[in-house]
Formats: structure tokens, sequence, C-alpha cells
């Protein structure tokens, strides 16, 4: 193996022998400016706040008033001064009512005023008759009260 002037070993391959004194142009790869992505800037929209005066007229444009829509829930006939049928809200029965009368408001007014006008031997009249005191309806099963019809 023949050693160069230079001191370093020939190449293994074979081919041209190579002059390491001899001037070589230099060969740089021609670098091409690499294709970035174009980034487009994040625009936020504009928030803009604008404050009103507390009232505003304006007498050209009407106001749209919605309707309000009310459910009615009708309860059964409630009996007045006789015995009625009805269900009742506590042992979940049919029965028919039983009735007491009980002195109530219209007794008192009633009562008060014979006093004052000077009826004295008539004043009591109101706590003996069934149409001035109210009505107690209850359940004949339960006992309990399902509704009291007040005369006033």
């Amino acid at each position: 193996m023949e050693v160069p002037k230079t001191g370093f070993p020939a190449p293994p391959y074979p081919g041209p022998p190579l002059d390491y004194n001899a001037v070589q142009p230099v060969v740089q790869p021609v670098v091409q400016p690499a294709v970035q992505p174009v980034v487009q800037p994040v625009v936020q929209p504009a928030v803009q706040i604008v404050q009103q005066p507390a009232y505003q007229y304006n007498a050209l444009q009407p106001q749209v008033v919605q309707p309000v829509s009310q459910v009615v829930v009708m309860q059964s006939h409630l009996p007045k001064d006789v015995p009625g049928q009805m269900k009742c809200p506590h042992c979940q029965t049919d029965v028919v009512t039983k009735t007491e009368y009980k002195i109530g408001i219209l007794t008192w007014i009633i009562f008060g005023v014979l006093l004052l006008v000077g009826c004295w031997p008539c004043y009591v009249i109101p706590f003996f008759v069934k149409e001035c005191k109210d009505v107690e309806h209850s359940c004949p099963a339960c006992n309990s009260v399902i509704h009291i019809h007040k005369v006033l």
C-alpha cells in the first residue's frame, strides 16, 4: 500500500489517486429557503358595551304584549247546606257527607244587631235558626272534616 506525501493512507477502493494537497473547489449545497406556513393572527371580535339610559321612550314602536295563559283547576261541586256526595281526601272513599250546623260569624252579627236595636226577647233567635249558622261537612267513614260552608 502506498502512502502519499501527506501521511494519509490510500483509500481502500480502486480509483484515481487523490491528491490531498491540490486545491479542490468547495461545493456548498444550495440551501433553499424553507416554506414556512403562513400563520394568520386570530382576531377576537370586539365587544362593545353600550350604555342606554334607564328610561327610553319611543312613540313609533309599539310594545308587544304576550297573553298570559292561566290553568284553572275546577274542583268538584262543593256542597252548601245539604249533604253532598264527595270523595274524602283522608280515606279516599266516595261518601255522602254528614252535616252539622255550627255557630258562625253571621249568627253573632245578627245577635249583636238585635241586641243593639233593643229586641231583648228576640236576640237569641239566630242561635236556633239553621240558615244563620255555618255548615260543617264530615266523612261518615273516618269522621274527618271535609268542607265547611260559611254563610258569610
